[in-house]
């Protein structure tokens, strides 16, 4: 077995990029997959982390040497690789012991910090974080190599400490000196806060620089004296006016200055002020009266700004389906998730009640999916269903043929039925009449009918469940209280239904009363925002229904003709995998009757389903109205999603699944990434769905701005965006933004043809991933 199959092993979320792999670096708490993979010509393995890390210290997280990653050290005969590598045997065959993708942990502080050492330099300083109760946190290295300087942090965690930041928002530096009731200063970075605490006052910064201050929890500042000290630069302005926004969040209310300090050098900070005073005690008397100088800035919460839309976490689909998802979505033009979630209910649909769940004894998690891809008319919305859509509707062809022929055969044995019973009365014999044949039932998958009393009957004759279809889910919503003279009318029954509860519909004509055992209906469909913004009202929104809804509401994208095309090779492959899952047979029990078999989670799938409870029990405590009823939800459905992406591992034959009756890390780790976005995206959606005109206006504005290079001027705001037909009103909505904190302006020089230079305003932050524009708005923000 080769190194690079180990480590691919090693990196169940990896994703083909390019000429090799992109994954999650072991070697530091990585979310934003910043590891790179490939084979050289000659056969070694090539690692490259983007945030620094060494190539020793990747392979010691590896639990490899970096001489393993040349050909002469391979363990055994190399397999043939290819953009979905994976193991073909167990890792304990070959020599290696199985990476569980946790961060490693060390003893010791030192020696996390001796690991991280071998590549990235000597330490010079570190910087201890501690939590409110003394201990210590979260310990920032500075390393030096060859003149450069790089910053690292390594936490306490369970049984030692690991490399990467503690799980969660971090502390404020010095934060157990907060005792006292005096003012605090903010400066920017460790060694500042040093310089202002040796002139004996309290200071504190919060961890990785300027650019990432919205990590730290600022709470203990509530009601406080704050003074922040900003560098003589760009970052340090924008430090200090992001520090300002954060305070203004808290309750009570801190008063804040911002003292900016005389004769600084380009870059300088308070360093350079206390080393240019005498003494310390000059020093601190010039602070002192700068502070007093200085009027208390008005410390509120920034302006609501529109949620940045994340991408859909394609990489943690199986292999099969995220590379089909991937092709699907290139090739149609539209958002991966628009392919992505009728996909997953498809799955969903087709495990049905042969499988669910178990997290306790009495908590069992059905595969029902409810899921929605919202977007206006003209987003692709309806290709990408019918793609993802396509090979249960296969099935339910096959069905429908098979239908018709035993519905012809029946036809004829009814009439020699008929005969038969004839030539029996004419007999007048003592034996006993003939059988009546019967009717065939038609296997359904698939229904477009969303009334109780028609889903009932279908579910009676198709136990396994079916799937609602809908390309556009506002008749689905609408059918709620299509009969709500009834009983509780439809939504209640709807409820019962997300869970595979029993279903007892009475009827008016027929057959009285219909009692379906365990009624399993997943749903999927599109709709547009308005028509979802009057579907989900407030009775929708109190019963839980609409929190029971996984939506996507992508960016609109601009219509690009592109040669990509799905391959037949990959279709067949997903066909294969939906056949696989509707041959999947429930329990049967002694008495002939069928239930769910139900999977387990293996020790380090309940590991990853226990921290993600908590975690997510704590975020749950902070929210309320709907968006604390969709984290409800979310909950469960992150066992959900794990059920379906294992079973769908499982159906793939993906080589890394040790135990099918088991659900592992993998899978849970899959499900709960997934219900993680579902939760982000629910708060983007609900924010759109309640959004102003004018808050509408921003939100396309900054668009717009997103997807001309970030920067624009009113000109050319003007010209290319019909919402702004004139100068004034392109100008003003810029400088709105730029009074909001969401742009600023910057000097922008001549054009080659001469001219007197312009103004650009420059949005702030990381760069968003709103990739094209949204359609312009007809609001002008004024």
């Amino acid at each position: 077995m080769s190194s690079l199959q180990h480590i691919l092993d090693c990196c169940p979320e990896a994703r083909p990029s390019g000429e090799g792999w992109q994954a999650n670096c072991p070697a530091h708490d990585d979310n934003v997959a910043s590891l790179s993979i490939a084979e050289g010509d000659d056969g070694r393995v090539l690692l490259h982390c983007h945030a620094g890390c060494s190539t020793e210290s990747i392979c010691e997280a590896f639990e490899v040497t970096v001489a393993d990653l040349f050909p002469d050290r391979v363990k055994s005969a190399p397999s043939t690789l290819s953009t979905s590598t994976k193991p073909a045997e167990p890792r304990e065959n070959v020599g290696f012991r199985r990476h569980d993708r946790r961060p490693r942990v060390f003893e010791t502080a030192e020696q996390a910090i001796e690991v991280l050492s071998r590549g990235v330099g000597m330490p010079v300083a570190a910087w201890s974080y501690h939590s409110a109760d003394g201990n210590e946190a979260l310990r920032v290295v500075r390393f030096e190599a060859g003149g450069h300087k790089t910053f690292r942090p390594i936490s306490s965690t369970e049984g030692g400490w690991k490399i990467g930041d503690p799980a969660g928002e971090l502390p404020l530096y010095r934060l157990p000196e907060f005792a006292d009731d005096g003012p605090v200063f903010v400066a920017e970075g460790e060694k500042a806060a040093e310089a202002v605490r040796s002139l004996g006052f309290v200071a504190t910064t919060s961890a990785h620089g300027a650019k990432s201050p919205q990590k730290t929890d600022w709470s203990p500042l509530a009601g406080r004296d704050v003074i922040i000290l900003p560098d003589n630069d760009d970052a340090g302005g924008a430090y200090a006016e992001e520090v300002l926004q954060l305070l203004g969040r808290l309750s009570p209310a801190p008063q804040v200055r911002i003292v900016e300090l005389p004769d600084l050098p380009e870059h300088g900070d308070v360093v350079e002020f206390v080393a240019g005073q005498p003494d310390a005690t000059a020093a601190r008397s010039s602070l002192l009266e700068l502070v007093q100088q200085s009027e208390p800035e008005v410390a509120t919460e920034p302006p609501a700004t529109p949620a940045m839309f994340e991408p859909f976490p394609v990489h943690v689909l199986p292999d099969a389906i995220s590379s089909f998802v991937s092709a699907a979505s290139t090739a149609i033009g539209c958002d991966p998730s628009f392919i992505a979630l009728p996909l997953l209910t498809t799955f969903a649909a087709a495990i049905g009640t042969t499988r669910q769940i178990r997290l306790k004894f009495n908590w069992l998690e059905p595969s029902i999916l409810w899921t929605a891809i919202v977007g206006d008319s003209g987003t692709l919305k309806t290709p990408a269903f019918k793609v993802a859509m396509r090979p249960l509707r296969q099935q339910q062809e096959r069905a429908l043929e098979r239908f018709e022929s035993e519905r012809k055969q029946y036809e004829q044995d009814l009439l020699s039925y008929d005969r038969n019973v004839q030539r029996w009365k004419k007999s007048k014999t003592d034996d006993s009449p003939p059988n009546k044949p019967e009717p065939p039932a038609m296997e359904r998958f698939l229904t477009s009918d969303t009334t109780v009393e028609a889903l009932a009957t279908i579910l009676l004759q198709n136990p396994r469940g079916v799937l609602v279809s809908r390309d556009e889910l506002s008749g689905w919503i609408s059918s709620f209280d299509r009969y709500s003279q009834s009983s509780g009318g439809d939504m209640a029954h709807w409820l019962s239904m997300h869970n595979a509860d029993q279903l007892i519909v009475d009827r008016k004509t027929g057959i009285r009363t219909i009692i379906v055992p365990r009624a399993s209906v997943s749903v999927t469909g599109g709709i547009q925002p308005g028509i979802l913004a009057r579907s989900l009202t407030t009775e929708c929104r109190e019963s839980g229904l609409a929190a029971r809804l996984l939506m996507a509401w992508p960016p609109r994208r601009a219509k690009r003709w592109t040669e990509a095309d799905l391959s037949a090779r990959q279709e067949e492959r997903l066909a294969e995998i939906v056949d696989r899952l509707l041959n999947l047979e429930p329990m049967r029990r002694a008495d002939g009757s069928e239930a769910p078999i139900n999977l387990r989670l293996t020790d380090s799938g309940k590991h990853e389903w226990v921290e993600f409870y908590n975690a997510h029990g704590q975020k749950e405590a902070d929210l309320e109205g709907d968006l604390a009823s969709a984290w409800s939800k979310l909950e469960g459905y992150a066992a959900r999603l794990a059920l379906v992406i294992h079973l769908v591992r499982w159906a793939a034959d993906d080589p890394t699944l040790e135990n099918s009756e088991r659900v592992d890390a993998q899978s849970m780790t899959a499900g709960i990434t997934l219900s993680d976005w579902f939760g982000r995206e629910a708060q983007r959606v609900y924010a759109m769905l309640n959004e102003s005109d004018e808050q509408r206006a921003v939100r396309r504005l900054i668009d717009w701005i997103e997807c001309h290079g970030r920067r624009t001027t009113a000109r050319q705001l003007q010209q290319g965006n019909r919402a702004y037909p004139t100068a004034e009103s392109a100008k003003r909505a810029l400088q709105r933004l730029n009074e909001q904190g969401v742009g600023h302006w910057v000097g922008c020089p001549p054009s080659h043809r001469g001219g007197r230079p312009t103004e650009e305003l420059v949005l702030n932050g990381g760069k968003r991933v709103y990739e094209t524009s949204t359609k312009p708005g007809s609001h002008e923000v004024s």
